[in-house]
């Protein structure tokens, strides 16, 4: 396989994702509205010449907006970890159809450090 034809596949793999990416871009931006409001305080109000202050369910809504956006955010973490994984595996695929027969794809070893890359996956 020549290297134009690697590119191609590499950038169809990558077009591929590209609704997926603007899915989580667009959730992540409504994460962040919402995680906005959770932090705003309640205002009271003036009725007529009386001012009214907040009620308890204001406040727990609030409580509930930034419940909701941080699991929202957590549902949107575990999705990207495996967007990414997803690309590492086709990289990876793509570095193994352009080894020779025989040639270890991946990092070489290094000595006198223990574990691989996979050790370090979680940054």
């Amino acid at each position: 396989m020549t290297d134009n034809e690697m590119m191609l596949d590499y950038l169809l793999g990558m077009g591929a994702m590209q609704p997926e990416m603007q899915d989580l871009r667009r959730r992540q931006a409504m994460i962040d509205q919402l995680r906005a409001q959770g932090m705003q305080a309640p205002q009271g109000q003036m009725v007529g010449k009386h001012y009214v202050p907040p009620s308890l369910t204001q406040y727990a809504s609030q409580l509930g907006q930034g419940y909701m956006a941080r699991q929202a955010q957590g549902r949107q973490q575990s999705e990207m970890q495996r967007m990414n994984e997803q690309q590492r595996k086709m990289i990876e695929d793509l570095r193994r159809r352009r080894q020779p027969s025989g040639m270890p794809v991946g990092l070489p070893d290094i000595p006198g450090v223990t574990g691989g890359v996979s050790d370090y996956s979680d940054f």
